[in-house]
């Protein structure tokens, strides 16, 4: 499935808000009313809208797909006025995130596109996902983009940080949140490496793990994807802010 790692600026929304989870039986339906509620007559009513882009919005997680969430039906506003009747602001975070694409009917694909995203692997924060609803379609021909949160990883051997003290440092001894603190350490690498010898390092670390059953086919994986980070893409001249990535 393709997706982009993107990284986004924060962004301040306005609309209505539900709790439900994927398991609820009357998740469709309360999901469905509360698009219908906010298009009705309340996204009329926000002040400060910056355009016609609709958001959903899913926050609070309990227990990532497992559990409830908060979902919002919202726009984008430039700042915060009088709310409408039951009314709500919310922030989605600077930071990275995946990015999918939809394109079709939401009714009858959406909750498939979901799925496989579930089914992918990454590194979720569970924090705030958003649906981003391209005005100018309507369900039947939708196109939406779908930005799921991720941890920050290593961008020069692709692990995930996901506490502080995995985090490399700077000369300063300030945290650097590309690096980790096993490649990076005081604002130098700890090892003078090619990228194909991380890949086998990074092989190597895992081989009792159990997590590469193929290490010839992870090993091609890896040079698929090791390209697009940081440290990999800045000495091959291919380094930018939106890179595509294949996920087998």
């Amino acid at each position: 499935m393709d997706y982009e790692i993107v990284e986004l600026e924060q962004k301040t929304v306005v609309g209505l808000c539900t709790r439900t989870g994927n398991s609820e039986t009357d998740m469709p339906e309360k999901i469905g009313g509360l698009w219908q509620s906010f298009f009705d007559g309340v996204i009329q009513k926000i002040p400060h809208r910056t355009g016609e882009t609709a958001f959903g919005l899913y926050t609070n997680y309990e227990n990532g797909t497992q559990g409830n969430y908060d979902m919002m039906a919202c726009c984008e506003v430039s700042g915060i006025g009088e709310l409408p009747e039951n009314g709500k602001a919310a922030v989605i975070p600077a930071g990275k995130y995946a990015k999918f694409s939809f394109r079709g009917n939401t009714r009858s694909g959406m909750a498939a596109f979901w799925q496989e995203i579930w089914n992918t692997e990454l590194c979720r924060k569970f924090s705030c996902d958003f649906e981003e609803y391209l005005p100018d379609a309507d369900y039947t021909n939708a196109r939406v983009n779908i930005y799921v949160a991720l941890h920050d990883f290593c961008q020069s051997c692709g692990m995930p940080m996901t506490q502080r003290e995995q985090y490399g440092t700077d000369k300063d001894g300030s945290q650097n949140t590309d690096y980790c603190c096993y490649c990076y350490q005081n604002g130098a690498f700890t090892a003078d490496c090619t990228m194909e010898q991380m890949i086998d390092f990074c092989l190597d670390y895992e081989k009792d793990s159990g997590r590469y059953q193929d290490r010839d086919q992870a090993r091609a994986d890896m040079l698929g994807w090791f390209p697009a980070l940081k440290r990999w893409s800045a000495t091959q001249g291919t380094e930018s802010e939106s890179i595509p990535l294949r996920v087998r």
